[in-house]
């Protein structure tokens, strides 16, 4: 059960990475390169299919200028 708990988790941050990604109409190979990684190391990111280091969420976190929490579990 945690599997697919921890798959909707996912889902749901990628699904807020992207659509904060997109109200700031910051395409997505320029955060990539902010972030220092690779557009494919990104999309999955973005897609759900590779959770973010530590590190690198805090930094998604201020290149999106939101925080950890929300684009962990949503809300506000």
């Amino acid at each position: 059960m945690s599997s697919i708990k921890s798959n909707f988790i996912a889902k749901d941050f990628a699904r807020r990475v992207k659509q904060r990604r997109k109200t700031l109409m910051l395409p997505m190979t320029q955060l990539a390169k902010k972030l220092g990684v690779s557009e494919p190391e990104y999309t999955q990111i973005e897609s759900g299919t590779r959770p973010p280091s530590r590190k690198l969420l805090t930094q998604i976190s201020i290149e999106l200028r939101t925080s950890e929490k929300w684009l962990i579990e949503g809300g506000y």
